[in-house]
């Protein structure tokens, strides 16, 4: 029997965390996983808990749910469980809605300096590799799932298991005697990840001897491969993106080859899930040979691709904040957005007794006369000829003293409130998200 213990023992000496969260299903994978965990932690000082999702797609999911939190209890390892909603619309796939769910939830409950441990195996490996080629992957789908990544949100996984095949694994659960539960949707063969798993792969290992572990080899070769283009595309990368923007005028005399890698390695940097090939062309087609006043917007995964000007953006939804009346001169935090006040050289008069300080969006009707260019024009025009895209412009903030506008934060202060060592509101990114 393969041991399985050293190799988890080995890859989990190869990282500087210290923390973990097992994925635990209740299935013999995860089970064995949390095992190994716990005993590597009799030696070290890593931390380790545990959290199911429940799906509440099957009338035991209870049953497996209770299972987890009394191996849990036995084992003295933290437990926690979510119930998650899965609601499949037309065109979703069921397995990909629960997927989701699932990692939303591990994400919420995951801690800033932990790392998720999934059970993913040699064998999963493979069906993988299958059901990417089955959708027309290209090299980068066809490298599978690396051992150590982030997924869907950001989520950051280890797969400690990942060169191990499931038949050690369930070896090694006899051995040591545990208990795990059957998830009976593994039987049901409409589901492709299972064909491939009950049907057809077995018949290719009987027929070709090895043939799993060859298919694993492949995908090592590829991903080696991808990473070797990724460190080409982001010396790219590096004079075509700035500040999030994609310059549309850098990539010019580029192969169409190159700057798709390049869109990919952008949306990857930025942790979105890839789109297809047919997106990826019509994010080609519009952004190449669009009017230049085309209002270009491809829908992708959650996400959008717009163009303005000689750049693309990737645009998330966002709704417009809540104005915040009377802050005075303390900071506000508005989801991940600081705002705060400092003494400037140049800057807006301090407040007088009865006046409130208040903070508002959504301000491109407001006729504003900016200082230093002594005219007055509507916000929206002030941002539009600084270069801020369309989508963006609710988002700017103003600082009003009662109803004044004073400042425009990030485009400058008004001629009417402007003072010499006055003050200056900012905004920047928090580290929360």
């Amino acid at each position: 029997m393969k041991d399985i213990y050293s190799t988890f023992k080995y890859e989990l000496n190869n990282t500087e965390k210290t923390r973990f969260t097992v994925a635990l299903s209740g299935g013999v994978d995860s089970v064995v996983l949390l095992h190994l965990a716990k005993r590597f932690r009799e030696f070290t000082h890593i931390e380790i808990d545990a959290v199911h999702i429940n799906h509440g797609l099957s009338d035991n999911a209870d049953m497996w749910q209770a299972f987890c939190a009394d191996l849990c209890q036995k084992w003295q390892i933290p437990f926690k469980a979510y119930r998650v909603s899965v609601k499949k619309a037309s065109r979703e796939s069921l397995e990909a809605v629960a997927r989701t769910a699932r990692y939303n939830a591990l994400k919420a409950h995951l801690h800033s300096d932990s790392e998720l441990l999934l059970g993913q195996h040699l064998d999963d490996q493979v069906e993988t590799f299958f059901i990417r080629l089955k959708r027309g992957a290209g090299l980068l789908g066809l490298g599978a799932m690396k051992q150590r990544t982030h997924i869907e949100n950001g989520l950051p996984v280890f797969r400690p298991l990942l060169g191990i095949m499931r038949k050690d694994i369930v070896e090694y659960a006899k051995a040591q005697q545990l208990s795990h539960i059957n998830d009976e949707s593994n039987h049901d063969d409409r589901f492709d990840r299972n064909f491939l798993r009950n049907k057809i792969l077995p018949e290719l290992n009987k027929r070709f001897k090895g043939f799993s572990n060859t298919v694993a080899r492949v995908v090592n070769l590829l991903q080696s491969q991808q990473q070797l283009l990724d460190e080409y595309i982001a010396e790219d990368a590096k004079k075509c993106i700035f500040h999030q923007r994609f310059l549309l005028n850098e990539v010019i005399g580029f192969s169409r080859a190159r700057i798709d890698n390049l869109i990919r390695y952008w949306l990857q940097q930025n942790k979105l899930v890839l789109p297809s090939q047919k997106v990826l062309d019509q994010v080609y087609q519009q952004a190449f040979n669009a009017k230049l006043d085309a209002q270009v917007s491809i829908e992708c995964c959650g996400f959008a691709i717009k163009r303005y000007q000689d750049a693309l953006f990737i645009v998330l939804p966002q709704a417009v904040p809540e104005n915040q009346d009377n802050i005075g001169l303390s900071s506000v935090t508005i989801e991940s957005q600081e705002f705060s006040v400092e003494k400037r050289a140049q800057g807006a008069r301090a407040p007088f007794m009865d006046e409130h300080v208040n903070l508002r969006f959504d301000i491109g009707a407001e006729k504003f006369t900016l200082q230093h260019r002594n005219c007055t024009k509507s916000v929206s025009t002030w941002l539009k000829e600084a270069g801020i895209p369309p989508w963006q412009r609710p988002l700017v903030a103003g600082i009003y003293y009662n109803n004044q506008l004073v400042q425009v934060i990030g485009l400058g202060i008004s001629k009417h409130a402007y003072a010499e060592n006055g003050l200056c509101w900012q905004q920047k990114e928090t580290n929360e998200n």
